[in-house]
């Protein structure tokens, strides 16, 4: 029996972005295709992989709060 590690979770949405609109033969990383991203309806599209550069400064010092 072969194992099989699970993603993180973070990964997982890497994953599932990448198979629906990473092209090799397009422009750019992985990533940038992803950044580019314009299905705004998707579930994940707040959570696509972006550059840390590109991310809001966040004031670590709030503590996170439930929904």
């Amino acid at each position: 029996m072969a194992s099989h590690s699970r993603l993180t979770r973070q990964e997982a949405i890497e994953a599932k972005c990448c198979e629906c609109s990473y092209d090799d033969q397009d422009v750019g990383t992985w990533r940038q295709q992803i950044e580019r991203c314009y299905i705004t309806e998707c579930s994940l599209w707040e959570y696509r992989p972006k550059s840390r550069s590109k991310m809001p400064n966040i004031d670590h010092s709030v503590a996170v709060q439930p929904y």
